[in-house]
């Protein structure tokens, strides 16, 4: 391949403590709960310009001839010299559209994401080279690393096929795992959605003897679900690699809320309505002043008993509840099932009471409604740091469950 050099990978930038603010209540809510972190001040960086934001009119692709700056063969070019390796070091990161965060050894550390959510202008291959370097410096020589990862991810091969926090609607299918193992050829990489690291984390604390089935749903910047069949010992797979893509099926709302967008370009989806986008999308869709300001007075709202605030809270849990009795009509032997992420845990016992006084309420014959001692034994509200991807992903290499086709 020809064209201009590669750039050289940008230096990590400086350190600064800065306390961790809540999903809920920020303008992008997302998952990220769990350990205090140190907060990288960076930013994605351009070639030839560590540190310096792109600008808004930057072009949407390479210029014409140049290699593709996500594609192995530049990512190659890249590399970074790499020291001599040291026994035992290991690698653990969660990605989510709004901070990376991980621990080599040490304490937490946090940067921006460097995302399509925080870089609406920046080229998608430029992203994704962006994550990949990022990644790449992170890793201590020679270590073992295993990333959480914030997208629809073949878990058999490591190729992602999308993430609209990440990558907006681009959706051509991209070798991550190939790009870091290209990158870092020194470093071991294992690639988990991010779901699945928080199932992995969620199951180690809360499975009990005799649990035959485990499920996971976050409900953040999107929605997704993960469930493991302990008695197998395996996490079920399709043929392309996925499961519990659930934010983007269809959702079961009024005739009120129909065609709302989703970040991933599609209209009508779970994630549409239910996810922390959703909550400002339907507010929009209710004339509700201050939509886009949601998840600053929506908690707030909920304390003072505000109607309008129910009754928006109301419409973007119905989906959620839809969901799960879906779940439990055709999985009896799911036993238990966590749900957390950014907005429940902005929202806390809000979310909780809303989702469980749905639950309890009998729709037809299929779902007679949930008694409160039932829900107690099966459905767990995860609140800030009960789940956490990052920790997941440090167990998920000495997780029993396989993941398999």
């Amino acid at each position: 391949m020809t064209g201009r050099p590669a750039p050289t990978p940008a230096q990590p930038p400086a350190v600064r403590t800065n306390p961790t603010a809540h999903p809920m209540r920020t303008a992008a809510p997302g998952t990220g709960s769990g350990t205090p972190a140190t907060e990288h001040s960076g930013t994605p960086t351009t070639a030839g310009t560590p540190g310096t934001p792109p600008a808004e009119d930057a072009p949407a692709s390479p210029d014409p001839g140049s290699p593709d700056p996500g594609s192995l063969a530049t990512l190659t070019a890249a590399r970074p010299a790499v020291p001599a390796h040291a026994p035992g070091a290991t690698l653990a990161a969660d990605v989510g559209g709004t901070w990376v965060r991980w621990r080599a050894g040490g304490a937490v550390e946090r940067v921006p994401s460097p995302s399509r959510l925080r870089w609406p202008g920046r080229a998608v291959a430029d992203l994704r080279r962006d994550m990949v370097e990022l990644l790449g410096r992170a890793a201590p020589p020679g270590a073992r690393a295993a990333v959480s990862f914030g997208a629809a991810i073949d878990h058999v091969t490591g190729v992602v096929h999308g993430s609209a926090p990440l990558w907006g609607a681009a959706d051509e299918p991209y070798d991550l795992l190939g790009a870091l193992r290209a990158y870092r050829p020194d470093v071991t990489w294992t690639l988990v959605n991010d779901v699945t690291a928080a199932l992995a984390d969620f199951a180690a604390t809360r499975a009990r003897p005799g649990t035959r089935r485990v499920g996971y749903l976050t409900v953040s910047s999107g929605i997704g679900l993960r469930i493991a069949d302990l008695e197998r010992s395996v996490i079920p797979v399709d043929g392309w690699g996925l499961q519990g893509e659930v934010g983007h099926l269809a959702a079961a709302c009024p005739p009120e809320l129909a065609g709302l967008v989703c970040e991933c370009g599609g209209h009508g989806h779970l994630a549409s309505v239910a996810a922390g986008p959703g909550f400002v999308r339907v507010a929009e869709r209710l004339g509700l002043a201050g939509a886009a300001d949601v998840a600053q007075w929506l908690p707030g709202a909920l304390d003072a008993g505000d109607p309008a605030a129910r009754r928006l809270l109301g419409l973007c849990v119905e989906p959620v509840a839809q969901l799960i009795r879906t779940l439990w009509c055709l999985d009896p032997h799911l036993d238990l099932l966590g749900v957390g992420g950014g907005v429940v845990e902005g929202l806390g016992a809000h979310y909780a009471a809303e989702l469980r006084g749905r639950l309890a309420t009998p729709t037809s014959y299929a779902a007679r409604g949930y008694s409160p001692s039932w829900l107690e034994d099966r459905l767990v509200l995860c609140g800030p740091g009960d789940v956490d991807a990052l920790r997941g992903a440090e167990r998920i290499g000495r997780w029993a469950p396989r993941i398999a086709p």
